[in-house]
């Protein structure tokens, strides 16, 4: 059987992340807790908290030597291999050749999804100071284009809100003014605005030239080649027929219907892609709005299902 695809993206990292959530009730009612001895429960527990901390994030290696170590066991692998079944219960082996925990992953793709979410809202406010300072009308991306940019691998695994999405011209936004900044922060801007140009204008003799700045583009229907081939790939599909088929899919039913569908069928591990994703295509499941030129068209600006929160499998 072929292995499946690693559950979090290869960049997820939450390294900085301190605090891994813990559902009681679940963990409670769960059949580790019901089934597991207890001295193999502690172990899985702290294999739960060495993945919410390994790269990617949400992953263990498939090393005994290494696993025992990080249950705190040193060289004990008789211990080890004991309670093996219980601390690693609900771990699957992916095809990167590590262990991913589902419910874990779950947990890390909400915790990365909203580190990437406070990275994009800060570099937005970069832009609309710079543009403040500058009096320029720099663009800023949408979350989604900003994470096809600089977090590519990450697109399939997110859960992506309607507005996220773009078309492949990024629109530019309108110039910042004083009055869009308001409190002190606007005197402040204000103040350091004024201060940098006027620097500017001493060095030179003259006032600093403003440089125009070409809008970043991209490629939604690239991401949805990329990663669907390399979805269809991991279930034993050629490339050329995956090709085929996202084609098909994209001139029935848009693009971003295709995104949607290949995102849920990531987060749902499903067994069968293609018949999973034609049977959301065909129920129309892809959260798509009304608008466009045809059904899933970039005007429907569709959304995929935010992941529910969730830890500890039973």
């Amino acid at each position: 059987m072929t292995a499946p695809r690693p559950l979090t993206p290869p960049d997820a990292d939450l390294q900085d992340f301190p605090f891994m959530p813990l559902h009681v009730a679940r963990l409670r009612d769960s059949d580790l807790a019901a089934e597991g001895d207890p001295e193999g429960c502690w172990y899985a527990v702290l294999l739960w908290c060495a993945a919410w901390h390994q790269s990617p994030a949400g992953s263990l290696p498939d090393n005994d030597a290494v696993l025992t170590k990080l249950c705190g066991l040193g060289r004990d692998s008789r211990t080890f291999r004991k309670h093996r079944a219980d601390a690693l219960r609900g771990f699957v082996l992916c095809d990167d050749g590590r262990l991913y925990h589902p419910v874990i992953a779950e947990q890390v793709l909400s915790g990365w999804e909203s580190k990437l979410r406070q990275r994009h809202r800060t570099e937005c406010a970069a832009i609309k100071q710079r543009n403040v300072r500058n009096k320029t009308d720099e663009p800023k991306l949408s979350f989604t284009a900003w994470v096809a940019r600089h977090h590519v691998a990450s697109v399939s695994y997110l859960s992506l809100e309607p507005d996220d999405c773009v078309t492949g011209d990024s629109p530019a936004v309108s110039p910042v003014t004083d009055a869009n900044v308001t409190g002190d922060n606007a005197s402040k801007r204000q103040g350091q605005g004024q201060g940098d140009l006027g620097s500017e204008a001493d060095a030179s003799g003259a006032a600093a030239p403003v440089m125009p700045v070409e809008p970043p583009t991209v490629d939604p229907e690239k991401v949805m080649f990329d990663e669907g081939v390399r979805l269809m790939g991991a279930a034993g599909v050629a490339q050329p027929a995956a090709r085929q088929m996202l084609g098909k899919w994209k001139r029935d039913h848009g693009a971003p219907a295709v995104i949607t569908a290949l995102g849920k069928a990531q987060r749902q591990g499903a067994i069968d892609p293609r018949s999973f994703i034609e049977g959301v295509l065909r129920n129309g499941n892809t959260g798509n709005r009304s608008g466009g030129d045809r059904p899933g068209g970039w005007g429907a600006r569709p959304g995929m299902q935010g992941i529910e929160p969730a830890f500890l499998a039973d």
